[in-house]
């Protein structure tokens, strides 16, 4: 029979076992790791090596490579653009550099993948492709002092001029440091291996949001994986969406109808495969935006369409138009008081041309008595763009459902087009042009800053929003048009009117507060009330007409100074 001290030794030699089998098995002892057929050079993790040790190497060479990236900032800029300072070298992939060398031989360039070291050239590997190296000009390797081995078999990135040989291109290297991107990303799958997902995650994106490396191929990898492991691991389906989101529109680009960027994603029966962008995001974000309140109206938009995305933005243009067609009814009422009391407020200007705060109270003075507001024409605008964000947001969230949609000349609605956004920056001008009468100025320093603002925010509108899907555009134009017919429509109602004999509504605002004889002086009714007054017609009546300011204002100290005697 066991005893107690028999079966306390077996429990502690079970567990002890079951520590080593655990221990031994876990990633970051650099064996069993999942399978990574399928993965480029740059994404593969050494299986015979302790993940905490190439962890330790990675961040060492992530932090180098940090400090040869190029320097962003305005001025550098300016001098690029301009053709100041050194030459900058072209970022250019391992891929092109072999397929087209003799297009760019002799050019500066700068490429990145994974360095094999030879006594007189090395190579360059990356994404299946390869191209040989030489170290010119007595060149060495820069940042590896800490790492056995050197360069060999680490991520670099190598600046040279491109050279060929028969048909296989050559780098004839002046620099060769570690690579910022790939170290980068290799500390963010080793994270990943150790099931360490927050901190994966959190590399993945310092990666990605990186301005000198955004736009590099594999930062589109960066981001797919890191919105892949909000969802599956961390169960946070806000951050992945947020990743997602963030990698359609820069990784989802097309050149001459074939994907741009692509990324690898985890193959159903074992290992990876290399997908394009859109497809590995299409559905994921598509079923992770579906939940939210904006996608949800625009799908209603598109549903009463028919099922045709253009037609729906559309529809909402015409929809938000009517919704806010009383304040644009007001504005447009307003600037037609402000057109009919022009001559007064140029008096205005003249009696008080050097005494601008004696001006300003007496044109709000003016406004207040004819019933207009200057500031009128700012209304539907303010009241539009709360909306107009919500819709921007709900067309972003519905991004996936625009994307191969078309709309006459737009192949895709969910990309950025040029035309739509020339045809959008026309409009704006046109519309800014309109909101500027509708707050008419006697200052002639404030009327020169909307002249100049009428050019000058279309313009900026132009740039800032180059990147744009182009259902947004499609929005704003459409909502810009719709306005312009309810401008034409309003011009042709005020006109209607004074044929008719009746004074247009702003028109009957402006004479609100006028005298009897002053409101009697024109129109049929007027010639009926003259006549029954005895006053007769002819040249009597083409004397009456509205009195001006200076002659309201002669008038008014008249009444004053009879009142005092």
């Amino acid at each position: 029979m066991l005893t107690y001290r028999d079966w306390s030794r077996r429990i502690a030699l079970a567990a002890l076992c079951l520590t080593w089998l655990f221990l031994a098995t876990a990633p970051g002892r650099g064996e069993d790791l999942p399978s990574q057929q399928g993965l480029p050079l740059e994404l593969l993790v050494d299986e015979d090596q302790p993940l905490d040790e190439q962890l330790r190497t990675m961040q060492t060479l992530y932090e180098v490579g940090l400090g040869y990236l190029p320097k962003g900032g305005i001025l550098e800029s300016v001098k690029s653009m301009f053709g100041g300072g050194e030459e900058k070298p072209n970022y250019a992939t391992v891929g092109n550099l072999a397929e087209h060398a003799a297009r760019v031989r002799g050019d500066l360039v700068q490429t990145e993948g994974i360095y094999e070291a030879g006594d007189e050239r090395g190579v360059l590997r990356s994404m299946g492709h390869e191209i040989h190296v030489e170290i010119v000009g007595g060149s060495k390797p820069q940042g590896f002092g800490t790492i056995e081995g050197g360069a060999d078999g680490m991520p670099v990135a190598i600046t040279g001029r491109v050279e060929t040989q028969g048909e296989e291109a050559l780098l004839r290297a002046d620099m060769l440091v570690p690579s910022a991107m790939i170290a980068g990303i290799r500390v963010a799958r080793i994270l990943e291996l150790q099931e360490q997902y927050e901190a994966a995650v959190e590399a993945y994106e310092e990666v990605a949001t990186n301005g000198a490396l955004a736009s590099r191929p594999l930062a589109a990898f960066a981001r797919v994986q890191a919105g892949h492991i909000a969802l599956t691991k961390l169960r946070d389906e806000g951050r992945a969406r947020a990743q997602y989101s963030a990698a359609w529109q820069p990784y989802t680009v097309e050149n001459s109808g074939n994907p741009v960027y692509y990324t690898w994603v985890p193959a159903e029966d074992e290992g990876w495969e290399r997908v394009p962008v859109a497809e590995a995001l299409a559905p994921r974000l598509d079923r992770l935006n579906a939940k939210l309140l904006g996608y949800r109206v625009v799908d209603l938009f598109v549903r009463i369409a028919g099922g045709s995305p253009a037609m729906g933005v559309i529809l909402m243009a015409i929809v938000v138009r009517l919704a806010i067609y009383p304040l644009t009814k007001k504005q447009l009422d307003s600037q037609r008081r402000m057109q009919a009391i022009q001559p007064q407020i140029q008096e205005l200007q003249k009696k008080h041309a050097t005494d601008k705060q004696k001006f300003q109270e007496e044109f709000w003075k003016l406004c207040q008595e004819n019933n207009c507001n200057p500031l009128g024409g700012c209304l539907p605008m303010l009241v539009q763009m709360p909306i107009l964000i919500f819709l921007y947001r709900g067309i972003r969230e519905y991004i996936v459902r625009f994307d191969g949609a078309s709309f006459l000349w737009v192949p895709n609605l969910a990309q950025p087009n040029m035309v739509l956004l020339i045809l959008y920056t026309l409009s704006m001008v046109a519309f800014q042009k309109m909101a500027a009468r509708s707050q008419p100025t006697a200052d002639p320093q404030q009327q020169q800053q909307q002249q100049m603002m009428a050019y000058l925010m279309p313009i900026m509108f132009f740039f800032f929003f180059q990147s744009f899907p182009a259902a947004f555009i499609l929005y704003w134009l459409g909502s810009n048009l719709i306005y312009f017919g309810e401008q034409g429509f309003a011009m042709r109602g005020g006109e209607a009117g004074k044929k008719s004999g009746a004074p247009a509504e702003g028109e009957r605002a402006a004479s609100d507060g006028k005298s009897d004889g002053e409101r009697e002086g024109g129109g049929l009714l007027g010639a009926i009330v003259e006549a029954v007054r005895g006053r007769g017609g002819g040249e009597d009546r083409k004397q009456a007409r509205p009195a001006s300011y200076a002659e309201k204002q002669k008038q008014e100290k008249g009444r004053k100074q009879g009142r005092g005697r």
